[in-house]
């Protein structure tokens, strides 16, 4: 048997009046996203320890460097040259094709040679 909008226990029944409002859409989105953050990790000295060895081995043969990032309850990667290490202001200085990236030291997540 097909269904249709008049056949008993179909959802099609009410399907035109479904809708949502656009602040309800928000609230909802804004809930999802809410829902997916993460807390800062945080770095203990062995692992401060082996980021160095990797930064300055990445830096003495200029290999790529992937940077892995907390912000705001999210992770994000950049993948490029350490320009500089600004102990400081305590930030990365990160060539990313033409584009430089400052990443603060307390908000890396993970570094890794590529």
């Amino acid at each position: 048997m097909r269904d249709n909008k008049l056949t008993p226990g179909s959802n099609m029944r009410w399907e035109s009046m479904r809708m949502i409002l656009p602040e309800w859409r928000e609230a909802w989105l804004d809930h999802q996203k809410d829902h997916k953050k993460v807390d800062k990790p945080e770095i203990d000295e062995q692992q401060w320890e082996e980021f160095a060895l990797i930064l300055d081995d990445c830096m003495e043969h200029n290999q790529l460097i992937k940077f892995e990032y907390w912000q705001d309850g999210l992770f994000y990667e950049v993948l490029g040259h350490c320009h500089y290490v600004n102990h400081d202001q305590r930030q990365f200085h990160v060539l990313a094709g033409d584009e430089v990236h400052y990443l603060k030291f307390d908000v890396i997540s993970d570094i890794k040679a590529r």
